[in-house]
């Protein structure tokens, strides 16, 4: 029921659904900020729509294998059906001159929440400790997607960083790593 009441509610594509089931899995404490980041990633993974890999893994997480079906079948029927309707409605109201402005500026609304909901996700990174390496990170992969234009390139460079030097994406060893930090400020103070 609850991915049924995402798939009615979730205007906007992707980044509105992604920001509507990271608010359930937090509010239901299904998922841990961590897990439901690695659900993200995981369905980025996957070939597919990246939407319905998500609601699997976390379906899976809550329910197994029932879980499995309802939340893809759960996002899937209502937003289906809402789609079918808006694309009849979409063809009549496209047709009216008076329409082309308000529908040029639904462009620019999409964009803005794309960038809130990318605030959002950073914010929440940089606040888990370690603040300069996530910070270097974020940095050097916003500058290489400027340069590398394929994201699936991007995605490849970001797995080999994580094969290659686990102990960036470490959080106990950051947790530790903070606490000896903080250690030792105290007794220079």
């Amino acid at each position: 029921m609850e991915f049924a009441y995402i798939g009615v509610t979730s205007f906007g594509g992707g980044s509105a659904t992604v920001a509507a089931m990271r608010q359930l899995c937090l509010r239901r404490q299904w998922l841990s900020e961590r897990e439901f980041v690695d659900t993200l990633v995981l369905s980025r993974l996957t070939p597919g729509i990246s939407i319905l890999a998500q609601a699997l893994l976390i379906g899976r997480s809550v329910c197994g294998v029932a879980g499995m079906v309802a939340g893809p079948v759960g996002l899937l029927i209502p937003s289906i059906t809402i789609t079918i309707f808006l694309a009849r409605l979409y063809e009549w109201i496209a047709l009216m001159p008076s329409a082309e402005g308000a529908l040029h500026a639904v462009t620019g609304v999409t964009a803005g929440f794309a960038v809130a909901l990318s605030l959002q996700f950073m914010r929440d990174v940089l606040g888990r400790g370690r603040f300069r390496l996530n910070a270097g990170i974020f940095a050097a992969y916003l500058a290489l997607s400027y340069v590398i234009r394929n994201p699936l390139v991007l995605m490849g460079l970001a797995i080999a960083l994580a094969i290659l030097a686990p102990q960036l994406f470490d959080e106990a060893k950051a947790a530790k790593d903070d606490a000896t930090h903080r250690e030792e400020a105290s007794v220079e103070s």
